[in-house]
């Protein structure tokens, strides 16, 4: 008949799993936050300085992540697409060229080896 021993339950697993739950409630708002800083694994946010206050703008001209705010952008011109592209083709040509000429002084044969003299 065989005889089975009782095992016991490991309670470092548990531990684990309570110390990673507390510091993730550090992390959110709520009851759960006021129990991660008592326990001195969360921190509040510090007032930001004086200084950077004054170099805030008091209003941001940008667009949240998120938002469903529209906001009209200017159309260019055709002109504008069009000189664009030039410059774009006459800066193609130009690295072309470079490209060509570099393969060309890359293509010259090595120089012959040093020729040492006899005693």
């Amino acid at each position: 008949m065989p005889f089975h021993q009782p095992t016991r339950m490991s309670f470092l697993p548990l531990l684990i799993v309570v110390a990673g739950a507390m510091s993730a409630a550090g992390c959110a708002g709520g009851a759960g936050k006021v129990v991660a800083e008592a326990a001195g694994m969360a921190t509040t946010p510090q007032e930001a300085k004086p200084f950077v206050q004054e170099s805030r703008p008091i209003e941001t001209d940008y667009v949240p992540v998120g938002s469903t705010i529209t906001r009209a952008a200017p159309r260019r011109p055709v002109a504008d697409f069009k000189t664009m592209e030039a410059e774009l083709e006459a800066q193609r040509i130009s690295n072309e060229a470079a490209g060509n000429q570099a393969r060309a002084l890359g293509a010259t044969p090595p120089p012959k080896p040093a020729v040492l003299p006899t005693n």
